[in-house]
């Protein structure tokens, strides 16, 4: 009878032991899983729609690493101080440029305040000057998730403008506050907001070249 009780014992903690491991095991993957979500979640704030204040199209772009897209020019309408830009034309063109006031002197010798509006691969919509400081230019194009200068090949990402190459890392394009309005559809600048904008002098001691 004693052999029988501690078999039975035995066995009882055998089970104690076998349920204690498998709640560490399990609690260590459900530790794993959490890890893991909060790092993809982490990773791709940027498609989260509604994560900050860019407006979302509700879709992702497909950009393609070996295509180019060049700027679509486009006109905007510019009214009672909005400069409205059709929000059908930057879907379908993922990337556009339009002049404000041609004729405005902003230093250097150079005129007119350029304007670039294009998609991020997650659908945002971003809004910015089109002008790249060191090299005077105007013209960027998409290339892959990637925003690269027509003239001095530097290059962004699309998400944020992080600088990932070339010598003008350190001057992206200035984003512009908008509002898309969603009766209209258009993206909405107000011209107050770009009352004092200007080229950034260029500093040659800030800027790097990253391969």
């Amino acid at each position: 009878m004693a052999n029988l009780e501690e078999k039975r014992a035995r066995l009882e903690l055998n089970n104690q032991r076998s349920k204690k491991r498998k709640k560490i095991v399990l609690g260590s993957l459900l530790g794993v899983l959490i890890l893991g979500i909060a790092a993809i979640v982490l990773s791709t704030q940027e498609s989260i729609p509604g994560f900050d204040d860019k407006y979302s199209i509700g879709r992702s772009m497909k950009y393609k690493d070996n295509v180019k897209i060049e700027m679509t020019e486009i006109k905007a309408e510019i009214a009672n101080g909005q400069i409205k830009i059709p929000l059908a034309s930057l879907e379908e063109n993922s990337i556009i440029y339009t002049m404000v006031n041609p004729n405005r002197e902003i230093g250097n010798g150079q005129k007119g305040l350029p304007l670039m509006a294009y998609l991020t691969p997650a659908g945002r919509v971003i809004v910015a000057s089109s002008f790249c400081e060191p090299c005077y230019s105007r013209k960027f194009h998409i290339e892959g998730d990637v925003l690269v200068c027509n003239v001095c090949s530097t290059r962004w990402a699309l998400a944020d403008l992080t600088g990932l190459g070339g010598g003008c890392v350190k001057y992206p394009p200035q984003e512009i506050k908008y509002t898309v309005d969603e009766t209209t559809k258009n993206i909405v600048v107000n011209e107050t907001d770009l009352k004092n904008w200007k080229p950034r002098d260029y500093d040659a001691s800030i800027t790097s070249e990253m391969q």
